[in-house]
This record gives structure tokens, sequence and C-alpha cells, in this order.
């Protein structure tokens, strides 16, 4: 069974789910301070093998969703991740205070769990780059204690707003082999509006005056979330815009660890990642790579000539694959 779903959060994501996952997933939760933190491992065996934490994006979107008794991996169904299930196993963290799983009919329409019409308050309030960092590095704790973990070949990677966490889990346990970016966004993710205004102009969709117009909107816009302290009363916090809106290039730099980034050249976000190897090399840092994909958007899908995306031509296979091949080629193993 085949299913498309889509959802948004300044951008549009899309997903694809393939068959019942349930057979493979194992449920965990473990208590950090006042925080009971869930998450799954997909793996075929117990057999002690290279450990991926897979970080994913925005939205509270539960990692696994059961579709008339079908159960999928929201966060991985962009590509076949069993395919890997020989040689890893696979770790994906739930957002805070989301259900692990939660039945498609008590989703909205873009598959986020909001029971009340809104964002559960809890998650709202621990929606920030810090705390997901604090929860992945109690995870990182328990599975540095497990016998099918191997110790030295934990991977983190993560797309989107997870691969801020993703990084900075990299900065702050140097025994992490390898950490993969994927729509990566250097300056952070509100840069994005802007950059995108001129890439408008570019195309000839707006022209100078009405960009100019929109950016110093969204400066104004930007202004109330760092200097106001009345929080907004639905939606993502001014606290979770902070935290994900700062530029990540010298966290990046300062990783002691192979990184890899891939991107698509028409994601407005992660146009700037082209710019990294100037860092990069700058710092002295060799052991990274980078991939942009041509014409591709956020979800490495394929921009068709009218701009819009084409959902049936993604590369997400392509990417993941070539990540775990480059890990596998650097001096990892």
């Amino acid at each position: 069974m085949k299913k498309s779903i889509f959802v948004a959060l300044l951008i549009l994501f899309h997903f694809f789910a393939s068959g019942n996952d349930s057979d493979f997933i194992t449920n965990y939760s473990i208590t950090e301070g006042n925080d009971t933190i869930s998450f799954i491992r997909i793996a075929k065996d117990n057999v002690e093998k290279p450990t991926i934490i897979f970080c994913q994006g925005s939205l509270p979107v539960p990692v696994v969703i059961n579709s008339q008794g079908e159960k999928w991996v929201s966060a991985l169904s962009n590509f076949d991740f069993f395919s890997h299930l020989d040689r890893y196993h696979y770790v994906i963290i739930s957002m805070p205070n989301i259900p692990i799983c939660v039945d498609e009919e008590k989703l909205n329409n873009r598959y986020e769990y909001t029971p009340k019409g809104n964002y559960v308050e809890e998650y709202r309030q621990n929606d920030y780059l810090e705390k997901y960092v604090e929860r992945g590095n109690a995870v990182l704790k328990f599975l540095r204690q497990q016998e099918w973990v191997k110790k030295n070949k934990i991977i983190t990677v993560g797309h989107s707003q997870g691969s801020f966490v993703a990084l900075k889990l990299g900065l702050q346990n140097v025994d992490i082999h390898a950490v993969g970016c994927l729509s990566f966004n250097i300056l952070g993710r509100y840069s994005q509006f802007i950059l995108k205004q001129r890439n408008a102009v570019r195309y000839g969709i707006i022209t100078d005056s009405i960009a100019q117009k929109n950016i110093d909107e969204k400066y104004e816009w930007w202004q109330n979330v760092c200097r106001d302290t009345t929080e907004f009363e639905t939606g993502n916090t001014k606290r979770t815009w902070r935290s994900f809106s700062r530029p990540f290039v010298d966290d990046i730099v300062n990783l002691k660890m192979p990184v890899y980034v891939a991107f698509g050249t028409e994601d407005d976000g992660a146009s700037m990642c082209d710019l990294l190897p100037l860092f990069f090399e700058l710092k002295g840092k060799h052991d990274y790579k980078i991939h942009a994909f041509i014409g591709c958007g956020h979800n490495f899908e394929q921009i068709l000539p009218d701009g819009k995306s084409d959902y049936e031509n993604m590369h997400w296979q392509d990417v993941m694959d070539e990540f775990i091949d480059w890990c596998e080629k650097t001096d990892l193993y």
C-alpha cells in the first residue's frame, strides 16, 4: 500500500509510506528530569550494528502513524530504509509531548497532532532547539548502554529543523562518528523568508519594490519576535523562532567528526550551503562532503519549469544511500 501526504510549515513537505512497518519497530521510553522521552528503534534484529539517529523536521507529526491497522514511520517514509537494516539500526525520537503513535483519523489534514485544533500547549513550550538537544543527549546516553549499539559507530542525521539538532548533538558528543545535515540553512530558519524575496525578483515573479516592501514587513515581524515579551497565543512561540533562527556556520565548521551536507538548489533556505566549503577550508576542516541536488526543492523533489514541486520525482533515496555509502568510505570504519 502506498500513501502520499502533505504537511506544511514555511515550506511544503512530502512523505511516502509503504507497507506495515510495525514488525520492525521497538518502542522505548526514558525519563530525564520531568521529561518523558519516547523513541523508536527500527531494526531487523538485536545484532550489534552502527546506529543512525534520524532527527525529524518541524511540526508535531507523530513518529508512527496508524492507518487502519497499518503502522508506518512518517519520518523515514521518504525512502526505503528497509534496504539499510541489514547493516544499521535506526532510532527516531518523538517530538516533545506528542504521542509516538497516533491513529490517522486523530490527525489534521497536515498529519499534525492537534487534538483541540491547535498545537498542544506543552509541545509549544518545549519546541525549541535546546530542548531537542537535551532530549537527544538523554537518548544517546541510553544507546551507549545497549548491546545492540556499536558504540563507536553512532551517526546523527537530520532534515530541515532536524539538521540543527543533529549538528548540535555532534558538537556536544565527540564520540559521534558522522553528522548529516540535509536541507540545512546555515543562517537559521527565518533567513529563508528574506532570501525567498530576492530570489523571487531574480525569477521575475515579483518586482524589486514589492520584494523590498515584503522584506521590510518581515523585519518588522522579526523585531517583534526579538523585542516584545508578549507571547503568541497559537502556533510557534517566539522562543521557538529565536532558537532555530541563529547562524549555524561556526557550529558546523567546529565539528570534530566528518560532516555530510545535501540540499536542493531550488530550496531558498538551503542555498547558502554553497558557501560551506569556503568556511570549512578556512577552518582547516577537510572531512566533509557537499552535494547540491540540481533543480530540487526542500524535500529533494524536482522543481518543474512552472516552479511547482514534482513529488513523483524525489531524490531522498539517492541522498540517504549516498550518505551511508560516504560514511562507510571515510575513516569511520
